[in-house]
């Protein structure tokens, strides 16, 4: 007897994006695997809701009244998609399009490795002449994918550390156990910190390199406003690994002293810059160990 086939839905978050729509709905159209897409959409004042509705009425739309950004709006999506029995769910940028087979190889892939928690295909580039984030190279995943490569014996799965949420395909069951994404982060991070708590729950972390998909991502220069944003987040991120403990006295140390040294130095910007990493610590330090607290639980967290 055939086992039946898997509930796949596709969540694409949406915001004044219509420079790709007519690449990356059809391309779920066309997939050799039934899929229901879902597309929330976050306050597009672009066309987007009448283009989505018009041309791709297939697809269930969710409008929120606000940009919520990444991790908040997806969670809208994985709430609906469990809500109807899902058994997986594969979060898609819409800058990013795939192959017909991706998701059906990604699923074959999955079945036959249900200790993952996320995995994914490999991120092309707009022209497919090359990989788009470097990620993929970053250890433990990159010795035996390059020597597997060399050797022309490619396995359909590497673990590691680190992808990109542009293309992720989660489980059921990493849902139930990991949740959603932490709405502490308004945008960016949020992938960072999941793949953390998928960590700390004991799942793997893969790329599958039989699969593809093509993101049309571009580096943009940043303002001083901006990188003092990421900068922020990035703290975050690693405030809230709960594979590491969440000390704020050593946090506190560590930068008074690079503060102290900023100014026995009369090096104002230094200590301006430490001052606001101070700053921000306490301002998030009780919000912190909360959301770790509910980070460490194994339940479906913030869906």
């Amino acid at each position: 007897m055939e086992s039946p086939v898997p509930k796949i839905f596709v969540i694409v978050i949406t915001y004044k994006g219509k420079q790709w729509y007519d690449r990356c709905f059809p391309s779920l159209r066309n997939s050799t695997i039934p899929v229901q897409t879902i597309v929330v959409d976050n306050a597009s004042n672009d066309g987007t809701v009448e283009y989505i509705k018009e041309y791709f009425p297939e697809i269930y739309l969710i409008e929120s009244k606000e940009n919520l950004g990444f991790g908040k709006a997806n969670n809208i999506g994985i709430r609906y998609a469990l809500e109807q029995g899902c058994d997986y769910v594969f979060l898609l940028n819409q800058d990013a399009w795939m192959e017909p087979d991706t998701l059906e190889k990604l699923v074959m892939i999955y079945q036959k490795h249900p200790e993952y928690g996320i995995i994914s295909p490999m991120h092309l580039n707009v022209d497919k002449t090359g990989l788009v984030m470097k990620e993929f190279c970053r250890r433990p995943c990159n010795e035996k994918l390059i020597t597997d490569l060399y050797l022309n014996k490619l396995s359909d799965i590497y673990e590691t550390t680190y992808i990109h949420a542009a293309a992720w395909m989660l489980s059921k069951r990493t849902l139930q156990t990991i949740g959603g994404f932490d709405p502490v982060f308004p945008h960016y991070g949020e992938d960072d910190d999941y793949l953390h708590r998928v960590q700390y729950h004991g799942l793997k972390i893969g790329v599958c390199p039989s699969t593809t998909i093509v993101h049309d991502h571009q580096d943009r220069p940043k303002t001083s406003a901006q990188l003092q944003y990421l900068h922020d987040l990035n703290n975050l991120v690693e405030y809230l690994n709960i594979n590491h403990p969440f000390k704020v006295g050593e946090y506190l140390r560590k930068y008074v002293s690079k503060w102290l040294v900023g100014l026995f130095r009369f090096n104002w910007k230094q200590c301006r810059g430490f001052g606001k990493d101070i700053g921000f610590l306490l301002g998030k330090a009780k919000e912190i160990k909360s959301h770790r607290k509910q980070n460490m639980q194994k339940r479906g967290t913030w869906l």
